[in-house]
């Protein structure tokens, strides 16, 4: 199977946001983690369900597979950033269809949860994503973690392979 990989990130590029999984406990962090996103120069676009709640979930398993499929269809996104993890992703990954999100590789970030759905895209069509900075999570907060800003948007935005860090160079590294 071929690898799919992403175009990079680039400035003024439309960012898409989805809540697969649980939604946050506080919702002005969607709005904060916009606001982080378009402070950096990106336009972003809030799915219609990302602000849902059903339960533990962010809306029902249809709202939230409706909005992972806009936005892997929507043609002027270039990358899609989750929401946060929780619980909810597996549930969906038996009705994506893998079909669309192969025509359309994009940047899809995420952590925990979000895990599942990234492995299926891996096994099934062979898209790259990343393991990165949830909205809701990692970047609502008015100072982000230095280290893990400076290295995700490095590898989102860049074409050169990235440089292999060590835990030992890690813990070298002040935080």
């Amino acid at each position: 199977m071929k690898t799919l990989k992403p175009k990079k990130l680039l400035p003024g590029d439309l960012i898409g946001i989805i809540s697969p999984a649980s939604s946050p406990d506080d919702m002005s962090r969607i709005n904060k983690g916009v606001t982080y996103l378009e402070k950096l120069g990106y336009k972003v676009e809030v799915a219609p369900n990302a602000q849902n709640e059903r339960g533990y979930l962010a809306g029902t398993d249809a709202e939230r597979l409706s909005d992972l499929h806009y936005m892997f269809g929507n043609k002027e996104v270039k990358a899609i950033f989750c929401v946060r993890g929780g619980y909810g992703s597996g549930r969906l990954l038996d009705k994506i269809d893998y079909n669309l999100v192969k025509k359309n590789p994009k940047i899809f970030v995420g952590y925990s949860d979000i895990t599942s759905l990234q492995m299926a895209f891996l096994q099934k069509i062979g898209l790259v994503t990343f393991a990165g900075p949830m909205l809701a999570v990692d970047f609502f907060k008015d100072e982000v973690n230095t280290f893990t800003e400076e290295k995700f948007w490095q590898i989102v935005t860049s074409t050169k392979k990235s440089e292999s860090w060590s835990i030992q160079k890690r813990r070298n590294f002040s935080l």
